[in-house]
């Protein structure tokens, strides 16, 4: 097995953690069934619901951080990676995808929905600031975890800027701006080959 495959199969076990995966699969089997254009319109409405659900509760950990447990920060961080995830399987492999074949597409919904992953990943990541890591520089909690605008703004300038606004003081916070600044670099990479990919269609369109 190389070392494709071996990526491919990690790409698709962590993309059947997501239940929008089970849910899509359902779908799929009615379409498989018959009136393909009314189930795949389904399963596209599914597929935005989710990611659109995602970022309401995002917004919702993030402003309301005070409150919630710790723990939290799991299902946080586990739909970071299945957003990062997802995304790779799409534009490497043509998986985890509405429509059949490997061949990938990009249209401007495509890149709609990728960045509302993006923004998704900010508020989420800025949620799991608040709850772990210690940072210099920074107004804290009680619990000397960034408060909730300071959280923000860690999280946007590693998104955007690849860089910490605020220095991590420990391993657990190091690890955690590690993390996410390579999701923001492979992301970033993947809008990107979005874009290119939509500037060939048009480019063939006008020919």
């Amino acid at each position: 097995m190389n070392s494709a495959v071996a990526v491919e199969r990690l790409v698709l076990a962590i993309y059947w953690l997501s239940p929008y995966a089970w849910i899509d699969a359902l779908l799929a089997r009615f379409e498989k069934r018959g009136d393909i254009d009314r189930w795949r319109a389904r399963r596209y409405l599914a597929s935005e619901l989710y990611i659109a659900l995602w970022l309401l509760g995002a917004l919702l950990l993030w402003l309301g951080n005070g409150g919630l447990a710790a723990w939290l920060i799991w299902p946080a961080l586990l739909r970071v990676v299945g957003i990062l995830t997802k995304e790779l399987g799409v534009i490497l492999f043509g998986r985890c995808k509405v429509t059949p074949g490997r061949m990938v597409a990009a249209t401007g919904r495509t890149i709609v929905l990728a960045l509302e992953n993006y923004f998704t990943a900010a508020l989420l990541m800025a949620f799991v600031y608040t709850q772990a890591g210690v940072f210099n520089g920074a107004p804290a909690t009680a619990d000397a975890q960034l408060g909730t605008g300071a959280a923000l703004i860690q999280s946007l300038s590693i998104q955007f800027a690849l860089t910490p606004a605020f220095t991590p003081v420990d391993l657990l916070s190091w690890s955690l701006v590690i993390f996410h600044a390579g999701f923001a670099f492979l992301f970033s990479l993947i809008v990107i080959s979005l874009f290119v990919s939509l500037l060939k269609i048009g480019s063939a369109d006008q020919e």
